[in-house]
């Protein structure tokens, strides 16, 4: 019998019972994130992800990482599993993307020791790889939101097979790495308000990779604010995967910003959760095509 690579455990909440459709639909979810964390790191050979199997009483389950068949081919006689340094790459898919922890992976955890000191550099490299990956991020988001869906569920690990943690993630983290932060507009009805418009260059701290109007932080002069994404072009640009950067943390951003300001005494203070992002103007989406002579029909 195959020995497992890594463990996903559910802890649940003392006295509940999780639905069981959510802990498969939840599974299926980190599956699909590994295998984008794999296509990131190894692009030419696809992943499989087999079940070795479940612990009794917990929601432990085992799992082993290889190459699918038709890839084995491609690889040296006694390469058959995936190297250590892009296993345990792998195993780090859950935490990037959403997340100050973006910014340094290998900060988050202690490397796994079995990992030879002359590959770490490529570890690090695999995790640069993972960082960018835009369906890794879109992947991330579908599996956390089912976590947050499902109350039964209070915290998830993932563990090596000597049941030392890789990571863990409390509940707590479940909605903002799922990109359903948001904040509300709080404005005192007395004071005088008037809505702005700037442009402004900002670093982006957490995009929400869905084609759907959510809240991104970002960061102007050191200082992190959040604002609704609303430029229909740039969501479409995310939902048909045209972008051509991957939109992780730290890239630098130019925006058409509308706010919503209040007049407190003598000065204008900017209304909590009323910024909004009108245009990106830069990165720019691609332009659409234009058929070669408008009006003509189709042959």
């Amino acid at each position: 019998m195959a020995t497992e690579d890594i463990l996903l455990k559910f802890e649940i909440e003392e006295g509940r019972t999780p639905n069981a459709e959510k802990v498969a639909e939840a599974l299926l979810a980190w599956i699909d994130m590994l295998k984008a964390a794999a296509a990131a790191v190894a692009p030419d050979v696809s992943l499989e992800v087999g079940l070795v199997g479940v612990e009794d009483g917990s929601d432990i389950f085992k799992l082993v990482l290889r190459p699918t068949e038709s890839a084995l081919t491609r690889l040296k006689a006694g390469a058959a599993q995936y190297p250590l340094v892009t296993k345990m790459t792998i195993a780090l898919a859950g935490l990037v993307a959403t997340t100050v922890i973006a910014t340094s992976i290998t900060e988050t955890m202690t490397p796994d020791p079995r990992i030879p000191e002359d590959q770490m550099e490529v570890f690090k490299e695999n995790n640069r790889l993972i960082r960018e990956s835009v369906e890794l991020q879109r992947e991330q988001q579908r599996f956390y939101s089912i976590l947050q869906a499902e109350p039964a569920i209070k915290r998830m690990d993932v563990l090596r097979p000597d049941r030392t943690t890789i990571y863990s993630i409390p509940k707590s983290e479940f909605a903002d790495r799922s990109g359903l932060w948001s904040g509300e507009e709080t404005i005192e009805p007395t004071h005088e308000v008037e809505t702005r418009t700037a442009t402004w260059d900002v670093i982006l701290i957490k995009p929400v990779l869905v084609a759907e109007q959510r809240r991104w932080i970002f960061a102007r002069d050191s200082i992190e604010f959040s604002a609704k994404m609303e430029d229909e072009v740039f969501l479409s640009a995310i939902r048909d995967k045209t972008l051509k950067i991957g939109l992780a943390q730290g890239i630098r951003m130019r925006v058409e910003i509308k706010y919503r300001e209040q007049r407190d005494g003598d000065l204008w203070v900017p209304v909590k959760g009323s910024h909004r992002v009108t245009r990106v103007l830069d990165p720019l989406p691609p332009a659409k095509s234009n058929p070669l002579f408008p009006g003509a029909s189709a042959p």
